[in-house]
């Protein structure tokens, strides 16, 4: 019972290989973003994103809380 077993760590490693790509993405937009608009400008529009996200992670759990 020790141990994990191969197909723990290949889904383990997959995670870790999309949350890098993920990452690397995010990172690349960033910077130009950065590039196009300036620090203060990238800054803005990531928080913007990060609003929407928020909102529509808000609507769908009120949407599912309130069917239960």
């Amino acid at each position: 019972m020790d141990d994990l077993g191969s197909k723990f760590w290949l889904k383990f490693a997959g995670v870790f290989l999309v949350g890098a790509i993920i990452l690397f993405l995010f990172t690349v937009l960033l910077l130009h973003a950065v590039y196009a608009w300036g620090i203060f400008g990238a800054l803005v529009a990531v928080a913007v994103i990060g609003l929407a996200l928020g909102w529509m992670h808000d609507r769908r759990e009120r949407r599912l809380r309130a069917g239960l």
